[in-house]
């Protein structure tokens, strides 16, 4: 049985009590749109020709109804072709990298918009890629299988190998790679050969103290800067590890809210409140069920809240504030859907408390 895995390195949560930081490495985490790129080896291929492109749903096990026809060498975290255009492409060095296309603090929403076309758009003139780092080619195509609700795919590293050998020969010939033992460390020096743009450059690493408790004081110093400065948090890094497609201890990433998901089961109306009857005719809240158990979701805009049909609409300005029926459907929310939100802490029955809708699952790429 193949082993399970990622297809990109992803983090786990950093806990005080038990996680040592002396000596690691801090940085901001960025809200965009995580992003593999394969050095360009892929660019311009039929997707359906690529090893590691996301081909199969999930959910029925047979090949997708929407491929995007072609690979521009950009892949989302779910194995997804990301359409950049050209001149930015030609940006991208001949090297493996592991980072993240973003349009600034707080441009979320803006940043998907941009990278989650079937066509090159436009204003991707506002998107940036900051390289974390640049991982093996073996070590991102290492043999495993992946499988969560937004990719399933096999890989098999030595027949990927004979595919990228192919690729060098007719697609890359100036490719490049680490060795499969390079560790963080050695990462960062094999990208400042490469990178020095202002559009395509290395994330700012940020060297912790190798003393524990300086290291933890210059931490939570770094983490009050970047969300005074209206970033999300922070991402510790493990100098001396090695890249792994897997939720590793290695990497951790630090936040004043924890966030989770939960799926979309049900709405309630929204009601009158001291600040007026706005809310009338709308979603008050989503209902999630989390692990079991029952979470109203707070924290839509106004036209988030909006029902699907005026049916709907009619029938919860009736009946405010109570759960509507199992038939109803958001606008921008459908019932089964997955979705993120942030919270402050678990109550004793395991319930988040202060819940807010943070952003749709799907829209993680």
């Amino acid at each position: 049985m193949s082993s399970r895995r990622e297809f990109l390195q992803l983090a786990k949560t950093f806990d005080p009590k038990k996680s040592k930081i002396g000596g690691w490495y801090v940085s901001e985490k960025l809200d965009g749109t995580r992003a593999f790129w394969d050095a360009g080896l892929t660019r311009g291929l039929a997707t359906e020709t690529v090893p590691w492109a996301s081909v199969i749903d999930p959910k029925t096990g047979k090949k997708k109804a929407k491929i995007k026809p072609y690979s521009t060498g950009l892949w989302s975290r779910h194995g997804n072709p990301i359409i950049a255009p050209d001149d930015f492409l030609d940006l991208l060095p001949p090297i493996p990298l592991d980072g993240e296309l973003w349009a600034g603090r707080g441009k979320f929403q803006l940043c998907r918009s941009i990278c989650g076309g079937d066509t090159p758009d436009p204003r991707f003139d506002q998107i940036q890629y900051a390289a974390y780092g640049s991982p093996s080619i073996n070590r991102v195509m290492m043999t495993g299988e992946i499988k969560n609700t937004n990719f399933h795919a096999k890989f098999d590293v030595n027949e990927i190998a004979k595919f990228i050998v192919c690729c060098i020969e007719t697609v890359r010939s100036d490719f490049c790679s680490l060795d499969e033992d390079a560790t963080f460390d050695h990462e960062l020096l094999g990208m400042k050969d490469y990178l020095d743009g202002d559009r395509v450059y290395i994330h700012k690493q940020v060297r912790l103290p190798e003393a524990e408790e300086s290291a933890r004081a210059k931490l939570n110093e770094y983490l009050n800067t970047v969300v005074d400065d209206g970033g999300e948090g922070v991402i510790i890094r493990d100098p001396n590890a090695e890249w792994t497609p897997k939720r590793v201890a290695s990497l951790l990433k630090f936040k004043p809210f924890e966030d989770d998901e939960g799926e979309i089961i049900g709405f309630t109306s929204g009601r009158k409140t001291d600040k007026g009857s706005k809310l009338l005719g709308k979603i008050g809240a989503l209902i999630l069920d989390y692990k079991g158990k029952r979470l109203e979701l707070a924290g839509l805009t106004y036209e988030e809240r909006e029902f699907a049909a005026p049916r709907m609409e009619a029938h919860a300005e009736l009946f405010p504030g109570i759960d509507m029926p199992s038939d109803f459907q958001g606008e921008h929310f459908k019932l089964g859907q997955m979705v993120t939100f942030k919270y402050r802490e678990l109550t004793d029955d395991g319930i988040p408390k202060e819940a807010r809708y943070f952003r749709n699952r799907e829209e993680e790429e």
